[in-house]
């Protein structure tokens, strides 16, 4: 699979994941036991690795380690299962990422971890993304983390897809998502909201020109004829606050 090809079967991945979570179709250990990789939950309060709430059987059995040994590890958690330099510049990528609090956006990288029987560096893709969870009515905001290796990934592509299917809409606009600008992403959220062309131009200061030019490039790029379609989307990517 190329670069590009394993970036979007990732994503597409992680994006039904979650999905399948926040609707209630599955719970965690469910779907993060049918991933061909490891899954895991990080707290947001803070990104050290004892903060790792759940990770999968596959990423434990891979990683030779217990949930309860990894987290007891603590920061040494970084420097047995990854090389040091490129984890220095990971992990400045994943603070970056989490400060942006941008939930629509994910964050991924190749990265090289200690991992089966032989405990040798293997290449691996991760993908980031934010998870909200409600829990006894307050909103609380986790990381999830699904890392694929890269080695036999067309193998799991079947696998996966069948996961997927579960969610089919997000699989098969994942590539329209993609192809929308951030400031187009602004500007779904607030029409969701009911906000006229003249409103969304004085919320973001550009002109009512760029607004409608913005309007027009997303009916193009989601193929939407309706406000209807446009809320389906935008729910299903996150748009909405």
């Amino acid at each position: 699979m190329s670069s590009q090809e394993i970036n979007v079967f990732a994503t597409q991945q992680l994006f039904s994941l979650e999905s399948g979570l926040s609707k209630g179709d599955y719970n965690l250990r469910e779907l993060g036991n049918l991933i061909p990789g490891s899954v895991m939950v990080h707290e947001l309060d803070t990104l050290k690795p004892q903060q790792i709430s759940y990770m999968n059987d596959w990423g434990c059995e891979n990683l030779g380690h217990s949930l309860e040994e990894i987290n007891a590890m603590g920061p040494a958690y970084y420097d047995r299962f990854f090389e040091q330099e490129q984890s220095k510049i990971l992990m400045a990528g994943i603070a970056d990422y989490y400060q942006r609090q941008d939930h629509s956006s994910l964050y991924s990288f190749f990265q090289q971890v200690r991992s089966g029987p032989k405990s040798e560096f293997n290449w691996y893709y991760t993908v980031c993304k934010f998870m909200r969870e409600s829990r006894f009515d307050q909103q609380t905001t986790k990381m999830i983390i699904v890392a694929n290796p890269v080695a036999g990934m067309g193998l799991m592509v079947n696998k996966v897809n069948r996961i997927l299917e579960q969610n089919s809409f997000v699989a098969k606009n994942y590539k329209k998502f993609i192809s929308l600008t951030r400031r187009e992403k602004e500007i779904i959220t607030l029409l969701t909201e009911g906000k006229s062309s003249p409103e969304i131009s004085d919320l973001l200061f550009i002109s009512k020109h760029t607004v409608s030019k913005h309007r027009r490039n997303i009916v193009l790029k989601l193929e939407i004829h309706s406000f209807a379609e446009l809320l389906k989307f935008a729910i299903a990517f996150e748009l909405i606050r």
